[in-house]
């Protein structure tokens, strides 16, 4: 079933969504912190789950090898002494990375988010964040009072806040950076040019499962935004056919990644007149 955010479409996956992970799943905690999909068992070293070390090994790993090109694309180091807004935290391994680099961030965690590992996870690296709930219809902050807004959708439930709410709390010449999974990704290709290969392999399962955007969705839901990029990323080698693995990784990453990264910039008031208007595309959206 196809769903909306003001005009941005997006597609549910094929297979039948995956349950958010509780707190007593941290296999499956593990897995979307990773971005890997749901089906993956492998071990953590035998560390015990939820312990410091546990949570250092997934911090370290979901920047490593086919991580790294989060901290670029979410920008890390760019933003110190800036207000961030967190919309999807996982564990907090991004949201501490920007507490870390001199950010003033809060986190706004759904109902399937877990505060209490977040906080546990920030304290123990002695990083200090705001943890609020998200409402449905309202993001947590008050008027132009933050630079950038952080949304991870990759997972279902994600959080999906109006284009114009982005804009209500977003200072003049702030941004939005998102992170969502894309609909024509390797599994989409894979399965359009080998429809048999259910007879000799079978592709491994989605990393991701909130439902899927196009960069041309993504690009017109954020049409109220001055500037907006969109750029695919995140793909391994072991996602492919046999075939395809001798290709270089770095370019099929840009062409049938699995993450789309989106980049929206509000206008300057200089060029608006006004700090508190919002455009007559994003009031309608």
């Amino acid at each position: 079933m196809d769903g909306s955010l003001g005009h941005l479409r997006i597609f549910a996956p094929a297979a039948d969504l995956v349950p958010a992970p509780r707190p007593g799943d941290p296999q499956g905690l593990a897995n979307r912190e990773l971005i890997r999909p749901p089906t993956y068992r492998r071990g953590h070293g035998g560390l015990e789950p939820f312990s410091g070390a546990w949570l250092d090994e997934l911090a370290a790993k979901r920047y490593q090898r086919h991580g790294t090109w989060l901290p670029a694309a979410l920008e890390f180091d760019r933003h110190p002494g800036e207000t961030v807004l967190v919309l999807g935290p996982g564990i907090g391994s991004d949201a501490a990375r920007y507490a870390a680099g001199g950010c003033e961030v809060t986190i706004a965690a759904g109902p399937d988010d877990h505060p209490a590992l977040i906080r546990d996870h920030l304290d123990r690296r002695g990083l200090s964040a705001t943890i609020t709930a998200l409402q449905p219809d309202r993001l947590p902050a008050a008027d132009c009072t933050v630079d950038v807004v952080v949304w991870n959708a990759l997972h279902s439930p994600a959080p999906t806040p109006e284009p114009a709410e982005l804009l209500r709390v977003l200072k003049s010449g702030g941004k939005v950076i998102g992170l969502f999974p894309a609909k024509y990704d390797a599994g989409y290709w894979q399965d359009i040019l080998f429809p048999l290969q259910g007879w000799y392999w079978r592709r491994p399962p989605d990393p991701t499962s909130a439902p899927k955007a196009t960069g041309r969705g993504l690009a017109a839901a954020f049409a109220g935004f001055e500037r907006v990029a969109v750029a695919k990323r995140h793909l391994r080698r072991s996602e492919l056919p046999h075939p395809w693995r001798v290709l270089p990784l770095w370019l099929l990453e840009r062409l049938i990644g699995r993450v789309l990264v989106v980049k929206a910039f509000k206008r300057l008031a200089s060029r608006t007149g006004t700090h508190a208007a919002l455009p007559a595309t994003a009031r309608a959206a």
